[in-house]
């Protein structure tokens, strides 16, 4: 079948849906025959009409060659803007990935260029084959927030899942959530295609790098696709193309703990070879004709979590003492091979920390690795470049990305400063580190420190539109913007440091690095007010006050299972429960939780987090730190543990607790409304006959209702009251 007639089938599918009377309103006629010659004629673009706005104002064609962005038709299917026809009304068929990248193929296609054209418009320039991981964005997702565009990274990132992938045409995204299984989670692929690239040090008005690093960026190497390539006589004139992607992907966290710790029972050869090195089994790509190709997905698992064997038998190894919960280690196998739950029994984290006997070993499905581009024709003429390959743990906030948050945080005047977390707060795709150099073939070099970069198609110079400032759809991505920084050590990947050949210290992403299983480090992320913010849970009002930690995105009621919702970790939420002649909150201790324990019983949860929008994220970030302005406690962390959440809500009307204190206020709350019940703690005292639980004295409770304008606050029996924000 060739382009033409791909493209023929895709809109005959789609023209009764609702999409040939859109497109007609455009004055492009989808049904049109000969298609070829109404695909290149000027069109009349209706920028008016709904999710066309931030359609790139150099556009008039359904398809211009080599220009994603200014032809129509492609926009029309691959925006998540697009979904209502010409007078408003919902379209009813949506195109399938598969047909999305077929139309992008004719873009490229229908004009095929020599390789000595692309050599011609790299003006020198460095060529490769390079494998890129990319997604059609809307303007304010884009490099440069002009209009919707092709974002690049040649970083990827996958995340694991426990059900099959779902793509959601009407948002043309793959999402994770399960509705029938509340603890289903599914897996979450990356797109990957290969193009035609030239090398160019970073350039911000030409193609990027997005979030352009001036006193870095200038003098770093990047590469920059120019043409896309897939089978066939169409894509490069005089070329019959045969295109081929491979990818390895590789989990050695369990050689990595061998190799940091000495006398845990195994060492080499045994610990470079399987289960202590998984090559098999974590991803593959999808043969499904409606996903198209270059998708890759990672297996699906019956739990997210699974035990080690090794010559048929469960795996065991001398735990070493201060494994800093990277290493799962809580259940202890005796000499008799029988297994010994320690969360049971009192002062478990003492004697993790200890070691010094045979635990269990678990495996995850996480792992990094490249893909590569494989086309026999090309490869004596262009050299191949990989891209990174990251599989990475669930997000548990997929509709939120740091990037956004990062820059919402330093545009947010009521902040003193950006970091507001308990972490400084980074986007994997503002990290200019080199790739894991120790992955089969050496793909990566200690100098390519562009991977993780998001890039655009290059522009002419000087070539610029208008910025588009609509809001962007909410849906997940699986470019680097949308995944954690590199410190601490990462949610998705982590950071060496090794030795180059000149013997200075080079920086590398390694996903060795990472807890061994994942939610190890899920449970410190989380307990730590959301580690890193955008992925992890804040699960700090979920246990007693510990440190100076607190609350930084408060999780509601439900989210925590308090009001008859599913807990998003499985962990009981805190009580106020009457105690002596006093109330006291009583809290399932954070010494005895084990995030690992609720992955093998399938009970982690993303239904509820995963719906949180970013703006309704952004929301609680801000008024969770107006509330402690309020209380005085500002950015004075051991004020902030003294006033632990006790519940928040978000507010729906009518409410009869809103009326009243608006009444009592004269204050009218607009819009959102949050309310939270704060309690000043005092006492903290394990209750006799049950070491699990913590007991915590409450001195006073405050009420808030807060909205963007306003905070009002009510003292236990005291009147509702207009709030001082002591800013």
């Amino acid at each position: 079948m060739t382009l033409l007639e791909s493209v023929t089938q895709v809109c005959t599918r789609l023209a009764p849906g609702g999409w040939h009377s859109l497109m007609l309103a455009h004055g492009l006629d989808i049904l049109a025959v000969p298609l070829d010659a109404e695909l290149k004629k000027p069109l009349t673009v209706d920028r008016s009409l709904a999710g066309f706005a931030d359609f790139s104002s150099g556009g008039s064609r359904a398809i211009e060659a080599a220009a994603p962005a200014r032809s129509l038709l492609y926009h029309a299917l691959a925006s998540p803007q697009v979904t209502l026809d010409e007078t408003g009304k919902a379209l009813q068929i949506f195109p399938t990935a598969g047909e999305v990248e077929s139309v992008l193929d004719y873009v490229y296609g229908i004009r095929p260029p020599t390789l000595d054209d692309l050599q011609q418009r790299a003006q020198g320039a460095p060529l490769a084959l390079v494998a890129f991981a990319s997604e059609y964005r809307c303007a304010g997702d884009t490099v440069k927030g002009e209009h919707a565009d092709l974002c690049f990274s040649r970083t990827g990132i996958a995340r694991v899942g426990t059900d099959p992938a779902l793509y959601d045409a009407r948002l043309r995204s793959f999402m994770p959530s399960v509705h029938e299984d509340a603890h289903g989670i599914r897996v979450m692929p990356v797109r990957y295609s290969a193009y035609i690239a030239m090398q160019l040090k970073g350039d911000a008005e030409r193609f990027g790098p997005m979030d352009f690093q001036a006193d870095v960026d200038p003098g770093l190497d990047f590469w920059v696709p120019l043409h896309k390539v897939f089978n066939g006589p169409e894509c490069l004139a005089d070329m019959d193309l045969t295109l081929r992607l491979d990818n390895h992907q590789i989990n050695e966290k369990l050689r990595h703990i061998h190799l940091r710790h000495t006398g845990t029972g195994w060492q080499e050869p045994e610990i470079s070879r399987p289960p202590f090195v998984i090559t098999e089994g974590l991803a593959d790509w999808a043969n499904t004709t409606d996903l198209g190709p270059g998708l890759l997905l990672p297996q699906v698992r019956p739990r997210l979590v699974e035990p080690v064997e090794f010559e048929g038998q469960p795996l065991s190894f001398l735990l070493p003492p201060n494994t800093s919960g990277m290493v799962h280690g809580r259940h202890k196998v005796e000499a008799d091979g029988s297994i010994v739950d320690l969360n049971d029994h009192e002062g478990v984290e003492e004697r993790v920390r200890l070691g010094g006997y045979q635990a269990l070993h678990y495996h995850d499905g996480t792992a990094d690795g490249w893909v590569r581009a494989r086309c026999e024709v090309l490869e004596k003429l262009l050299p191949t470049v990989a891209a990174y390959s990251v599989i990475g743990p669930p997000d548990f906030f997929p509709l939120c990305t740091q990037r956004k948050l990062l820059h919402w945080a330093d545009e947010q005047p009521v902040f003193p400063a950006p970091d507001i977390w308990h972490a400084r707060l980074e986007a994997l795709s503002n990290v200019r580190y080199c790739a894991n150099l120790d992955l089969k073939d050496q793909v990566f070099s200690p100098l390519d420190r562009g991977v993780t970069a998001i890039v655009a198609l290059p522009t002419e110079t000087g070539s610029s539109h208008p910025r588009q400032t609509a809001s962007a759809v909410s849906r997940p991505t699986s470019l680097p913007d949308g995944a954690a920084g590199v410190f601490g050590p990462g949610w998705e990947v982590g950071w060496v440091r090794q030795r180059g050949a000149d013997d200075a210290w080079i920086n590398i992403l390694a996903g060795y690095q990472m807890a061994s299983p994942f939610p190890e480090d899920a449970k410190i992320c989380a307990a730590l007010g959301s580690f890193w913010p955008g992925v992890a849970p804040d699960s700090a009002r979920i246990f007693e006050p510990r440190s100076s930690l607190h609350t930084v995105i408060p999780l509601t009621d439900q989210e925590i299972g308090q009001e008859g919702g599913m807990a998003w970790d499985n962990q009981p939420p805190p009580r106020l429960i009457p105690h002596e002649d006093r109330v006291i909150v009583q809290y399932r201790a954070y010494a005895h939780a084990d995030y690992t324990q609720v992955a093998l019983d399938h009970r982690f949860c993303v239904q509820q987090t995963g719906s949180t929008s970013q703006s309704a994220y952004e929301n609680r970030v801000l008024s969770m730190y107006r509330v402690y302005t309020v209380l005085g406690a500002a950015n004075d962390k051991p004020l902030r543990n003294r006033w632990p959440v006790l519940s928040f809500l978000e507010v729906k009307q009518p409410n009869g607790e809103v009326d009243a204190a608006q009444q009592q206020t004269g204050i009218t709350l607009h819009g959102w409304i949050h309310r939270y019940l704060m309690f000043e703690r005092g006492a903290i005292w394990t209750p006799e006959g049950d070491f699990k639980l913590r007991n915590v004295e409450v001195k006073q409770q405050v009420t808030f209702l807060v909205s963007a304008e306003a905070i009002l606050i009510k003292r236990e029996d005291t009147p509702w009251q207009i709030a001082v924000e002591m800013l």
